[in-house]
């Protein structure tokens, strides 16, 4: 949940969410299957999140693996400075907030924790000993889109303070394009010449997934939901960003093309296997 909502709206949502816990904990209410949602940045999964939180019996819990905690928890495990940006995803230490994120994900499945959510990146350890029990489901959106908007939110947050023509040409720039492909490959960073087997593993890791939603077809990410899991989601659209989209030039436009490539041949290749 947002940590920055205003009292009323943060009271709102917990109260939808517990009243949904409460339906669910009648006998045979419950979702048929225990899940993981990958949850990748910037995809609309703030609603979907709450939504599914909502269909857990009060009897069973839910796994938040919650970002700013992690980034600090790495931060003082690693440098002993409680600082939030130090081992920021998007900067140079962010692979040691996953591999925070991966122990406390190994530890919600080993305690049969029914819903697990948060932005993980993909372990081969949870696949190896969980993959059979648990259903993995992500949401996507268009990556180009998703670079822009992620580059809108880490600039209100500070994390980066270039304009859009700067930021272009930094690593956290690039890191913003290829979600997808980091998050499926389990790694924060990809050098250049490993792009092309790194996007291979990713496309075959998409098959993993039970349920690969778009954030332009959520009625039919709801209908699919509803058959895999026995449950119906109601979602609010929730942390969107205000002001705005800024305008490119063509050049930033291309520039934003050719670094968002392999996460364009994902997106591709999960519309297919939908």
């Amino acid at each position: 949940m947002a940590r920055k909502a205003p009292f009323r709206e943060r009271l709102m949502r917990r109260a939808a969410i517990a009243g949904g816990r409460i339906n669910r904990t009648a006998p045979g209410r419950a979702p048929k299957h225990p899940s993981l949602f990958f949850h990748m940045p910037k995809c609309g999964g703030t609603s979907l999140s709450e939504a599914m939180y909502a269909t857990i019996p009060l009897n069973h819990r839910i796994g938040v693996i919650d970002a700013v905690a992690t980034r600090r928890a790495a931060s003082i495990l690693h440098f002993g400075v409680d600082d939030g940006l130090k081992c920021h995803e998007d900067r140079d230490h962010g692979q040691l907030t996953f591999d925070t994120r991966e122990g406390f994900l190994l530890q919600h499945m080993a305690c049969d924790t029914m819903l697990i959510h948060g932005h993980v990146i993909w372990s081969d350890k949870a696949w190896n000993h969980f993959g059979d029990r648990y259903k993995y489901v992500t949401i996507m959106r268009d990556p180009k889109a998703r670079m822009i908007s992620n580059f809108r939110m880490t600039h209100r947050n500070g994390v980066i303070t270039e304009d859009l023509e700067g930021y272009l040409s930094t690593p956290v720039a690039r890191r913003h394009a290829q979600v997808y492909l980091r998050y499926l490959c389990g790694r924060n960073d990809i050098k250049d010449e490993d792009v092309p087997e790194a996007l291979e593993l990713a496309k075959s890791r998409l098959r993993h997934f039970a349920l690969i939603g778009f954030l332009d077809q959520t009625d039919a990410f709801i209908a699919a939901y509803r058959d895999i899991f026995g449950v119906k989601l109601r979602m609010p659209k929730l942390n969107t960003a205000k002001g705005n989209q800024p305008l490119l030039e063509p050049s930033q436009q291309a520039a934003i093309d050719a670094l968002c490539a392999p996460d364009l041949a994902l997106y591709e290749e999960a519309k297919r296997l939908v």
